[in-house]
């Protein structure tokens, strides 16, 4: 697929089948990753890949820390069993889940540009599965963000959770696009 055709066509795909993904598809959409652009190649990336069952691990992550969350807020137990649950089955939506990692840089700036790269290295991810036939959406929310998905992951101070990448078989169909031209957020300095 052309790349420019990839980048206009690619969107995300909310409900994708079950089917295993093979591991040859899932790596090479790593390696698309890493040839993200990359200031003074920190390579700052880390990846963690759930497939079958070792989505559990995850789901039990994502549970835990949405207990924690309703604790917090002191949400009422029927409320809170209801919101456990949704995070639970969120790690099963897709056959594979990639966290994408940023690693913290030496600096303040360097780590904004390493938080940029991966950005960047998801956007690879994302186009790379699309060329692949297979469907993938970018997900965060305020579990991802959570000090205990931070535990579970090993982060340090500085890391990052950038996001969560479900990738599977599209199991819909292409919607439209809503996107304006670039043209209406442009300002042009010419000579």
């Amino acid at each position: 697929m052309d790349v420019a055709r990839a980048i206009e066509t690619r969107q995300s795909v909310v409900k994708v089948k079950q089917d295993p993904v093979p591991r040859e598809m899932i790596e090479r959409i790593l390696e698309s990753a890493v040839h993200a652009p990359n200031h003074r190649i920190t390579e700052p990336w880390r990846f963690h890949v759930f497939t079958g069952r070792g989505r559990g691990k995850f789901a039990r992550a994502r549970a835990e820390t949405a207990r924690l969350l309703a604790e917090a807020e002191g949400e009422e137990e029927s409320l809170a069993r209801g919101r456990i649950s949704r995070e639970r089955k969120k790690a099963f939506r897709a056959p594979v889940v990639i966290a994408v990692i940023s690693l913290a840089g030496r600096d303040e700036v360097e780590t904004k540009e390493n938080y940029a790269a991966c950005c960047a290295a998801v956007q690879n991810m994302l186009l790379t599965a699309h060329a692949l036939g297979l469907g993938a959406i970018w997900r965060t929310g305020p579990v991802a963000y959570h000090e205990n998905m931070r535990r579970f992951f090993g982060l340090r101070d500085g890391d990052s959770i950038v996001g969560y990448l479900y990738v599977g078989y599209p199991d819909m169909g292409e919607r439209a696009r809503r996107r304006r031209p670039a043209s209406e957020f442009t300002v042009w300095h010419e000579g």
